[in-house]
């Protein structure tokens, strides 16, 4: 039984992941496919690069500055902006509908009809976030390694695959905290809304503090800290930074489970 749930969600998905699996391939095709354009004019582009704000190149290019290499262009084209937003606007939606959107469409009282506790279809449900975002990070995964090296764009598959791991974990956060919101309030819209302003003020904040001294102590209760330090495609994937990722997914998931056991869903 503990399978259903989560075979009925995923099932449900099937259309709509199919199409976020397209869109990323074409994200992925768009970038490849514009790098020996990019590297064919650095003398150019180097001072467009130079005159952003510090913090939005820090952002965006990492302490190097690197945005002509095809690690560096590829970092600052895909994964700054495109992957996380993507995986992350997916698993935001993903979490909203997880309880609130089977509460909203009058479906959560059959699903807890079942002989299945609370707590499994809960976790059903999350599996099912987390099993449907980790397949499109490897479809984008798959997209980049197929695409990118007839651009130009070689990099290995151990650092790429961390990359795409490491944008799965940012979105998953964000996708655990609407889940969060959701179950505890038994609305779809208020969880996405919630957990894309947390998104949006935390990566501001993040930026912000790359330019304004003193505040570094502030940007490290962004998420966007942990994911955006080192380059994870040249320096590879920090075990300290992604358990703190994993640890707030895991809160919010503990978050989910209290508020669901202890919500009367009959009121």
């Amino acid at each position: 039984m503990l399978g259903s749930v989560f075979a009925k969600t995923i099932r449900e998905q099937r259309r709509s992941l199919a199409w976020w699996a397209l869109g990323l391939v074409a994200a992925s095709v768009f970038t490849t496919a514009v790098y020996p354009a990019v590297k064919d004019n650095a003398a150019s582009l180097a001072d467009v690069v130079d005159s952003l704000p510090e913090g939005l190149r820090r952002a965006l290019l990492g302490a190097s500055g690197d945005f002509f290499s095809p690690t560096g262009y590829l970092q600052a084209r895909m994964f700054s902006t495109f992957a996380p937003l993507l995986l992350l606007v997916y698993a935001i939606g993903a979490g909203s509908r997880a309880i609130a959107g089977e509460e909203e469409a009058r479906t959560l009282d059959i699903l807890l009809s079942l002989p299945v506790a609370r707590r499994r279809v809960l976790l059903d449900k999350a599996a099912a976030m987390l099993a449907a975002t980790a397949t499109l990070g490897l479809v984008l995964w798959i997209a980049i390694a197929v695409t990118g090296p007839a651009f130009e764009v070689r990099v290995g598959a151990a650092p790429l695959a961390a990359a795409v791991t490491n944008a799965v974990l940012i979105a998953l956060v964000f996708g655990g905290i609407a889940l969060a919101v959701g179950t505890a309030s038994g609305r779809r819209s208020l969880a996405t809304g919630i957990a894309t302003a947390f998104a949006a003020g935390t990566y501001l904040v993040d930026v912000l503090a790359l330019s304004v001294d003193g505040l570094g102590w502030l940007q490290r209760l962004s998420p966007f800290f942990y994911y955006r330090e080192p380059n994870v495609l040249s320096a590879g994937l920090d075990a300290a930074d992604a358990g703190v990722l994993m640890a707030v997914v895991l809160v919010a998931l503990g978050a989910a489970l209290l508020a669901f056991e202890r919500r009367d869903l009959a009121a």
